[in-house]
């Protein structure tokens, strides 16, 4: 699961073996803490419609029911405000569909499958030039953590 932050495009991400909403408790409350050693506070979260995410339960035909799930009880307790983007509709998370263009053409390895440790491994590596070293046309030529830096002070 990879977390961005909006105005400063920071990212965290997290390998897991299996999707499902504890690991994705799991990697909220990772992002929350590591975002925060940064000065960083997660107030809203935006993601796709998948099912260890969603509040809607589809199964009554006539009408939807809105049915609080455990990822967004989490959230709520936790005073984050919980979005999911329009269905079929990539534009609308549109710097996280552009950061995974960037380093899926970095970690595809021909006739080889990296283990879930080598994959974390790698993707911290990337994470690190990503937000400290490699400068962004969007935030006139600064690395997200300059872009923080100039925020703060």
């Amino acid at each position: 699961m990879i977390f961005i932050d909006e105005i400063t495009r920071i990212v965290f991400g997290y390998v897991y073996d299996s999707l499902g909403t504890n690991n994705a408790i799991n990697a909220v409350q990772r992002a929350t803490k590591d975002f925060s050693e940064l000065g960083i506070t997660i107030k809203r979260l935006r993601n796709d419609n998948a099912p260890e995410f969603t509040t809607t339960n589809w199964s009554n035909k006539k009408a939807y029911k809105v049915k609080e799930r455990p990822f967004t009880a989490f959230l709520s307790r936790n005073g984050v405000i919980h979005e999911t983007t329009p269905i079929r509709s990539p534009q609308s998370n549109g710097k996280i569909e552009r950061f995974h263009q960037h380093y899926t053409k970095l970690f595809y390895v021909k006739d080889k499958k990296l283990n879930q440790n080598e994959l974390q491994h790698l993707l911290n590596q990337y994470y690190y030039y990503y937000n400290f070293q490699r400068c962004h046309s969007a935030l006139q030529n600064k690395s997200p953590f300059q872009k923080l830096q100039e925020l703060i002070y």
